[in-house]
């Protein structure tokens, strides 16, 4: 580590964190976590009368009665939904289990808690967990095994089970796979107490399976005495590491976290970590939910995980007879009106920006992963008493959450138009067709969770995602150049200079030099919507590049995009598009057609102005390239690349430089003169005045 970027994280940490995270270094190191819990290990809770846990588990049973959400759902349902749920909780019977929403895992008949299902390798099990993550290089990335651990499969079998759909089969292969766990991964040994957030997601779907199978009429009362006495030993484990995650993650897994001491206070009867928990919960709602809505780790998918996080513990409160705060309720009304706003009213899904780990904390719905519906329905209803969608499958996770009788509220979709969240710097500009926007992003960082990504743009033409954000794939794993090439700058729709990154990636969840960005116009007419901005993360270099961005939709859907490089010197200048997964064609001449289920969608570019002629532009596009670098991936979700077209423009020359982009319906042309530039596109015609390479005029 360089002198230099030591003193820079110091800085940006700030003495206090530094010097705590120092000393928890050296206790770890020193092995003074393993001596405490040694300690706490000896001191085995009492055994809880089976009847007294049921009675306490019975006391958070805030949940739908299973019957009703069953019978609300039947006609709400896709078809082939009942059956597809079926199978998947008969696969989950057997340790083949869908992870992250997406891809089946097998991790053995009876389960490996162990296993690492993609590598093959496993964890050593006897190993405290401060130690175990160093095995790392040779198992592989450690959430393919917490993810088993994490209980997913807990929700296939109760909503089964729910669905009338082998009841008994489900309940015994959940109580089961809960035994088995406990027993193979005894306090304070092995991944699964390495991370508090593990054991508070994994508590969500815990409480929700056994609520359903007790209601249901299945024998729970065993297990309850289980869990019950394995609350206690959660519920240390979180209060002393708490302090760590107030210091060092204070994002999601601080969020998740609390709620555990909440829900585990309540359920043993401990009221110091109740109340812990409730505070916390309730300091973080306006300091991780910015005041325009978006969320403290810029991503769309963590947005998600805190919202069911504080729907959870509403609920829960509720549930107790105690007073919701108003700080969560307005965390979960401000949340609702931003995602709602980038959402694509066609499938519910959103741009796939930011860090994606796959969480997904309440997996209550046949919808897929990436549909945003579930929630956003949930949080209206809850938040406002009323509905944004038309009855669907999405409907189940408010029927769970909320009741079934809340599904009856009434329904008052609104409009979705082009909008600015001002203090983080996110705009979505929208055409006349509601699944043609873009989203754009220009404000400085306020704190460290973020991808590299400054004034990226997503582009949606007719529902379909033709302008894409890579995602994440992994964080973990012996092979670092994926996360490092999803976490780039180089992956997003952006501009580079000379191969920089617009913040240095210092560690695996560390940038430095947070960017700083300035919006510096933002329109709406009729005709168009437009906004500017530009960002200050390449200044480091040597004539103290800045990147300035125009983005102009027109209403007819013509999307403009004018990059402007300000600076001195001479650099090399690369722009990227990363493409949704379409069969596509390229020009020599600067051109992209990209052939979607709605249409051909056409890309042009030209170089305007006197920096450097066409001909010294260097276009081309890789799709699916792991060697000698990483290039045109797509993750939408977590352990799975899709490969997908990469076009990018290349050129060495002197700054200032100008680009400019136009896509649309049919294949661009570009004509300029000066700072006038006319663009077409097949009928539609726009006359542009740039002025200090930016947008000013548009007819």
């Amino acid at each position: 580590m360089n002198a230099r970027a030591l003193l820079r994280e110091i800085r940006e940490l700030g003495l206090s964190r530094t010097a705590y995270r120092l000393r928890r270094e050296l206790e770890v190191r020193a092995g003074l976590e393993w001596a405490r819990d040694r300690g706490r290990a000896s001191q085995v809770p009492e055994a809880i009368p089976p009847a007294s846990a049921l009675a306490a588990l019975r006391a958070l049973e805030f949940y739908e009665a299973p019957r009703d959400v069953a019978d609300v759902m039947r006609t709400r349902l896709p078809p082939g939904a009942r059956e597809r749920l079926g199978e998947r909780a008969r696969q989950a019977r057997h340790g083949r289990i869908l992870a992250f929403g997406r891809w089946t895992a097998d991790y053995g008949d009876p389960i490996d808690w162990h296993l690492d299902p993609t590598s093959g390798r496993r964890w050593n099990p006897s190993l405290h967990w401060s130690f175990v993550l160093r095995d790392e290089p040779r198992v592989g990335d450690v959430k393919h095994t917490w993810e088993a651990g994490r209980f997913p499969q807990a929700f296939a079998h109760a909503r089964a089970a729910a669905f009338d759909l082998a009841p008994e089969a489900n309940a015994r292969a959940f109580g089961a796979q809960v035994r088995s766990f406990v027993s193979n991964s005894p306090y304070p040994l092995g991944v699964h107490w390495n991370s508090g957030q593990e054991i508070a997601v994994r508590w969500m779907a815990w409480l929700f399976a056994l609520s359903v199978f007790d209601r249901l009429g299945a024998e729970v009362s065993p297990l309850a005495a289980l869990l019950v006495r394995r609350a206690q030993r959660c519920g240390q484990h979180l209060e002393a590491n708490f302090e760590y995650v107030r210091n060092a993650v204070y994002n999601n897994h601080l969020l998740t976290e609390a709620w555990g001491l909440l829900a585990l206070g309540a359920l043993t009867g401990n009221a110091s970590w109740r109340e812990l928990g409730m505070r916390e919960l309730t300091e973080q709602a306006d300091r991780q939910v910015y005041r325009d809505g978006s969320y403290i780790q810029q991503s769309h998918n963590y947005h998600r995980v805190a919202i069911e996080t504080y729907l959870l513990a509403a609920r829960l409160c509720e549930h107790l007879g105690a007073t919701v705060p108003d700080a969560w309720r307005s965390a979960l009304t401000r949340s609702l009106d931003f995602l709602y706003a980038l959402q694509n009213e066609a499938d519910g899904r959103l741009p796939n920006y930011g860090s994606n780990d796959g969480a997904h904390l309440l997996p209550m719905t046949s919808c897929d992963y990436s549909d945003f519906r579930p929630v956003l329905q949930t949080v209206s209803l809850y938040a406002r008493g009323e509905r944004l969608y038309e009855p669907g499958p999405w409907d189940e996770h408010a029927a769970w959450l909320l009741g079934a009788s809340a599904l009856g509220a009434p329904l008052r979709p609104r409009e979705r138009t082009s909008a600015a969240f001002e203090h983080t710097g996110h705009y979505v500009l929208r055409a006349s067709h509601p699944g043609t926007f873009a989203t754009f992003r220009c404000g400085s960082l306020r704190d460290r969770f973020s991808q590299i990504d400054m004034l990226h743009l997503d582009v949606w033409w007719r529902g379909n995602n033709v302008l894409v954000d890579g995602g994440s794939f992994q964080y973990n794993g012996p092979d670092q150049r994926w996360h490092d090439h999803f976490v780039g700058t180089a992956s997003h729709n952006a501009l580079t200079v000379d191969g920089l990154d617009q913040m240095v990636h210092h560690r695996k969840f560390k940038v430095l030099y947070w960017t700083q960005a300035t919006a510096l116009r933002f329109d709406t007419k009729p005709e168009h919507a437009l906004v500017v901005g530009e960002h200050y993360g390449f200044t480091r270099a040597p004539g103290k590049p800045i990147h300035r961005r125009s983005v102009l939709v027109d209403a007819r859907g013509v999307i403009i995009v004018v990059d402007h490089m300000a600076g001195a010197g001479e650099h090399e200048v690369r722009a990227h598009w990363l493409c949704g997964d379409f069969p596509w064609r390229a020009s020599e001449d600067g051109r992209l057609e990209l052939a979607t289920p709605s249409g051909a969608f056409h890309l042009a570019r030209s170089v305007v102005g006197s920096a450097s002629p066409t001909a010294r532009l260097v276009t081309d596009v890789a799709r699916g390239v792991e060697q000698p670098i990483v290039r045109g991936w797509q993750s939408r979700y977590y352990g799975e690349r899709t490969p997908t077209p990469s076009w990018a423009t290349t050129t060495r020359t002197r700054l200032p430089f100008t680009m400019v982009t136009a896509m649309g319906a049919a294949p661009p042309t570009i004509a300029a003169e000066g700072d006038e530039l006319r663009v077409e596109v097949g009928d539609v015609v726009l006359q542009l005045r740039l002025r200090d390479g930016a947008i000013s005029e548009a007819s």
